[in-house]
């Protein structure tokens, strides 16, 4: 498949590992594909049909069928990752350029599988940052990214951050992002759809025994494309979860509503689980919230070249995003 070359290609941190992944995929398919030609399964059928040999009952239906179910999901698989098929799940809603405030707060979670002695003393990190969704398409590369679109299709939407800094024993720390997308895909309820995206770190950073590990930290929270789609539980900018807690939402332009809260964690694949191949193992890093961003405050006062330099000030700030 030829590559558009107006499409913005978000590259791996790591910088395009080995695709140990599509390799496992393949020799999956190739040995699905062997055992379905096989004597016992689906190439028995057709010889039998095809009077090449006399009718037996030693064909392994069961086997054809899972042959069969690993040759198709790998098969698909592959193609999504590498564009020649279009299996894209992300829905056709849109987060209308939406700007807002993310924090995270990274720490110690229960059931996370981060090592012993990471964040065991309690300590948070907190990390405020301006995000910008936006609508221009990007790709992803050969093997796509499943964690934010299941399936492995490698579109997905430009996600603008620029980074942000906290304050700890060092002094002020600047956090660096290099990069990011988002996609999004139905949840299955009219008008609500899971969003994920992720953020690309080009560098650690640590407060006490916390640390934001360098490479891709991946998020995941839920939005609305419409008041009409939120549940009926939302009253005063707040819904109620099936545990009977109540969260807040934060709307956007274009009349959608996110969730102000989600998970973050980060990928740790090897060969329990044959570097992805069986799925991808997340790690809880901590959780997330998104604010709505402050309005500049304009004084009653100001006057023609205060109002000139704040409105300049402002056109750079959106041009960062």
């Amino acid at each position: 498949m030829e590559e558009r070359a107006d499409i913005e290609r978000i590259p791996r941190p790591d910088g395009g590992s080995f695709p140990v992944r599509t390799v496992v995929l393949a020799l999956l398919s190739v040995q699905s594909a062997i055992g379905l030609a096989g004597d016992r399964e689906l190439g028995g059928v057709v010889a039998e049909l095809s009077g090449q040999r006399p009718l037996s009952t030693d064909v392994d239906y069961v086997g054809s069928l899972l042959d069969a179910a690993f040759l198709a999901f790998c098969g698909t698989t592959i193609l999504n990752q590498a564009g020649i098929i279009s299996g894209d799940s992300m829905s056709k809603a849109t987060l209308h350029n939406m700007e807002c405030g993310l924090t995270l707060d990274i720490g110690r979670e229960r059931g996370t599988w981060m090592p012993a002695q990471w964040a065991a003393s309690g300590a948070r990190l907190s990390l405020p940052m301006r995000v910008r969704f936006s609508d221009e398409d990007v790709d992803l590369g050969f093997g796509g990214e499943d964690a934010i679109n299941p399936g492995g299709s490698r579109n997905a939407k430009k996600l603008y951050c620029n980074g942000g800094s906290f304050v700890g024993a060092q002094g002020e720390t600047v956090v660096r992002v290099s990069g990011g997308a988002w996609s999004s895909v139905p949840s299955g309820i009219p008008g609500a759809n899971t969003l994920n995206f992720f953020l690309d770190f080009p560098e650690e950073a640590s407060r006490n025994d916390v640390t934001l590990p360098k490479g891709r930290i991946f998020f995941t929270s839920t939005y609305w494309e419409s008041r009409e789609a939120l549940p009926d539980s939302f009253v005063d900018g707040t819904i109620e979860l099936p545990d009977g807690r109540r969260v807040g939402t934060v709307q956007g332009p274009g009349g959608v509503y996110v969730l102000d809260q989600g998970g973050c964690s980060i990928k740790r694949n090897d060969v329990r689980n044959l570097w992805g191949a069986l799925g991808d193992v997340m790690l809880i890093l901590g959780r997330f919230s998104m604010s709505k961003l402050a309005a500049p405050a304009v004084r009653a006062d100001e006057t023609p070249q205060e109002r000139a330099a704040r409105e300049r000030a402002e056109d750079v700030a959106r041009r960062q995003f």
